[in-house]
């Protein structure tokens, strides 16, 4: 039986982050969906509410990897427990707790996006965040999607405006200890998170890149999320088994 993923976007951006990686995946023969929740509103839903809304738009029948980028991290640990899910993979984001309140950004991070915000309590979009502080562009890599200037418009033209408030809200995690995950690290803005997840016995796979290695190299993304599925969920078909096609589900 092919692998299933669901692959997940922070709500900071667009699932057009990962089509790249997808498009990979269903070229190696697995199926493969990428929820758009900001897709069927008109403004962001809650935190809380989020994993809620991936549900509607996650077809059922098989029990998929759950793939996480950034802040995603803690909806997919949420949402595995709820499809269920096969395994978890995070890429680049913060080991959530193994149960119990998860909100969308670490402290020194909130406390640093406070000082952006707007006198109407809402914040630029994520690409601008770093706008002055040119080595976590370099580690975000939007220093590179900046250099095609067509495509840095598409992409920052899908990013959501949020308002600071919406990162008080929290997501109650049931426990997810029992789900074969891993991590994939892709930026050295995440090291804190790779030797957390070591702690609890995961996989990890260092890539070395930025933290928008899903979109900038997806050939590469792909592979490590296929790597890391032999580990977490032995017998099923991975990259090379066969040709069969995957399905955009």
């Amino acid at each position: 039986m092919s692998l299933h993923f669901t692959l997940v976007a922070g709500p900071l951006v667009r699932a057009s982050s990962w089509e790249p990686t997808a498009e990979c995946l269903r070229a190696a023969g697995c199926h493969v969906q990428v929820p758009d929740v900001l897709a069927h509103h008109h403004s962001p839903p809650s935190w809380s509410a989020w994993t809620s809304q991936l549900l509607q738009h996650v077809a059922r029948g098989h029990e998929p990897i759950v793939v996480g980028h950034s802040s995603a991290s803690a909806l997919v640990a949420d949402l595995a427990t709820k499809l269920p899910a096969r395994g978890i993979i995070i890429v680049d984001g913060d080991v959530p707790p193994s149960q119990g309140a998860a909100f969308p950004v670490r402290p020194a991070l909130h406390d640093f996006i406070k000082g952006l915000v707007e006198p109407d309590g809402m914040l630029p979009i994520w690409s601008r965040w770093f706008a002055r502080d040119m080595r976590r562009m370099s580690l975000v890599g939007l220093d590179i999607l900046a250099r095609d200037p067509a495509a840095f418009a598409r992409f920052e033209s899908g990013l959501p405006q949020m308002h600071i408030g919406w990162f008080d809200d929290a997501i109650e995690l049931a426990n997810w200890d029992h789900i074969p995950a891993g991590f994939i690290q892709t930026s050295a803005i995440y090291d804190h998170a790779a030797i957390e997840a070591q702690r609890r016995g995961w996989p990890v796979t260092n890539l070395q890149g930025t933290h928008l290695h899903p979109t900038l190299h997806p050939a590469a993304t792909a592979t490590a999320i296929l790597s890391m599925s032999r580990q977490l969920v032995p017998g099923g078909k991975h990259i090379g088994d066969d040709g069969e096609n995957g399905n955009g589900g």
